[in-house]
């Protein structure tokens, strides 16, 4: 009877034979068919080879791949790698297996650097299959491109290694991925580039506005730039003879501006010409305009002899107005006519063929008309009127073709005209603006809601800061326009903070903006003027 406690042979423990007497084993000689021989399993391992090609062909998941083939000049030997590649254009259709089966996770990762993907993601890829597909001899190498279609990402190789399976044998590509960047040691040919665009949708796509926004915000290099105001300015061209001066204009503890444009001493009737300021607008595009400005006055006065209604005069002239003066006027010259009360007006010079007589032909806008009219009907007899040439203070000239299609200008310190195309759009103030007084104005042009808003405000001693003195909107006929470059005019005046905006302003925010030395909506700006003053450097002689 064979002892239980005898140990049994791992060989072959059914043959084994005890002898209860001397307790020795019995030593088996000759070929026993049973012993497990390891020098007969190639059919085992190719049967094994086989099924590991098959499932992963099978049950694969279908990507993209597209190989990155080192370039042979660019290899390193103290790196010991290829530093640059190429990638090819055609990319390999084949399958991989995932760890445990699981599709990548939908689950995203947000740093400092942006988006990423809940890494690393290992794949693998059967080396039989990998050789069918990819030729004999190759393998997977870092920089890889991987797209896989089902959850739409894209992926490049990090690291890749072979692994041993079954009796030591090579089976497997194992790979660790991470979210695709652009690298400059990797050349992405053309089609491929098109082709990632048509696979993927970047990051540059979804949040691309919004980050230019951002960084156009926070560097605001119209505002910031050293070489405003000098030779080598890129937003703008001065007139060589414009003053700049050095002013604190502070609006109830906030300094709103440091400098300002004194307008009336330049040569060249566009003082200021801003570079590359193309705008085209369309009949859905807005736009708003702010400024601060000081309207100036000189003393000379003339008195007027005649104001008549004429409509046999050359178009556009509607009244004959005549001066009692030896001085003569040129068309386009602007009158402002007044007297004490409420009659204010201005009257643009269209024809001046009767000059030697004193005698001009002139423009008055009809809802200026309507306005003295309603004052009263009898406002062109009146006596004691007053002429002033005083030119509109200038706010904005869009031009195209040397015409202005898009101009916003403040007509005797009461009417603000917006010329826009070929219509005009007046509001009116209900008292005149003081001489020497600082006003900001915010205009809105809105093509979208068919409006055109006008709202002016001046400096309080309360705890508002500003007071909004004068706010209207009108009708506005929406229509496209192109300008090709903005400019300011010579006038009698001081500017600054000059801004101009492809969207409108509304009115909870038009004081934040008027106050704002640096605007904070860069990002939304074609012009941001803060009038800054040419800074000259002390000279300092080079010692010895």
């Amino acid at each position: 009877m064979a002892d239980n406690d005898q140990s049994l042979s791992a060989a072959n423990p059914a043959n084994q034979q005890t002898n209860s007497n001397t307790n020795a084993i019995q030593v088996i000689t000759g070929y026993n068919p049973n012993i497990f021989d390891p020098n007969k399993v190639l059919s085992a391992l190719n049967t094994y080879l086989s099924l590991n090609q098959t499932i992963n062909q099978t049950l694969g998941l279908e990507v993209k791949y597209f190989r990155a083939v080192p370039q042979q000049r660019s290899k390193d030997v103290i790196l010991q790698e290829y530093t640059l590649s190429c990638v090819e254009e055609i990319p390999l259709c084949i399958k991989v297996m995932l760890n445990a089966g699981n599709i990548p996770d939908d689950k995203y990762n947000y740093d400092l650097m942006g988006l990423e993907y809940n890494v690393p993601l290992e794949i693998q890829i059967d080396k039989k299959y990998w050789e069918q597909e990819a030729g004999f001899g190759t393998a997977p190498q870092k920089k890889d491109i991987i797209y896989f279609i089902i959850s739409n990402r894209l992926y490049q190789v990090e690291s890749s290694y072979l692994k041993r399976g079954f009796m030591q044998q090579e089976t497997t590509w194992i790979m660790n991925l991470k979210k695709y960047s652009p690298e400059a040691s990797r050349k992405e040919g053309e089609l491929l580039k098109q082709t990632i665009d048509n696979y993927t949708v970047s990051e540059e796509e979804l949040f691309g506005e919004a980050i230019q926004s951002d960084i156009t915000k926070l560097t605001n290099d119209k505002q910031f730039s050293p070489f405003n105001s000098t030779e080598k300015d890129k937003y703008k061209i001065l007139d060589k003879d414009i003053n700049i001066l050095n002013y604190s204009l502070n609006i109830g503890g906030i300094e709103v501006a440091q400098s300002y444009y004194d307008m009336n001493k330049t040569i060249l009737y566009n003082a200021i010409r801003y570079k590359n300021s193309s705008d085209n607008i369309t009949s859905t595009t807005d736009r708003s305009s702010t400024a601060w400005f000081k309207t100036k006055s000189h003393n000379e006065f003339f008195d007027v002899l005649l104001i008549q209604n004429d409509n046999t005069l050359p178009y556009p002239a509607n009244y004959k107005i005549k001066i009692k003066t030896s001085k003569r006027f040129s068309i386009n010259d602007t009158f402002m006519i007044s007297r004490p009360g409420a009659l204010n007006f201005y009257a643009e010079v269209i024809d001046d063929s009767l000059a030697t007589e004193s005698t001009y032909y002139c423009k008055i806008n009809d809802k200026v008309i309507n306005y003295l009219n309603s004052i009263t009907t009898s406002w062109t007899t009146a006596k004691n009127y007053k002429m002033q040439l005083l030119e509109p203070v200038n706010l904005l000239n869009g031009l195209n073709s040397n015409q202005s299609i898009f101009k916003i200008d403040i007509f005797a310190n009461q009417f603000v005209r917006l010329k826009y195309s070929n219509k005009e759009y007046v509001s009116i103030l209900n008292n005149k603006l003081n001489y020497d007084q600082w006003y900001g104005i915010v205009t809105n042009v809105g093509n979208s809601w068919g409006q055109f808003s006008v709202n002016i405000f001046e400096n309080s001693n309360d705890q508002n800061k500003l007071n909004n003195i004068f706010s209207e909107t009108l009708h506005f006929n929406s229509e496209p326009i192109i300008v090709d470059e903005y400019t300011i005019n010579q006038s009698y005046s001081n500017l600054t903070n000059i801004r101009l905006f492809t969207c409108t302003i509304e009115e909870e925010h038009q004081v934040n903006e008027l106050l704002s030395y640096i605007s904070s909506n860069a990002d939304q700006a074609l012009i941001l003027d803060s009038c800054d003053p040419l800074m000259i450097a002390p000279y300092i002689n080079k010692p010895r």
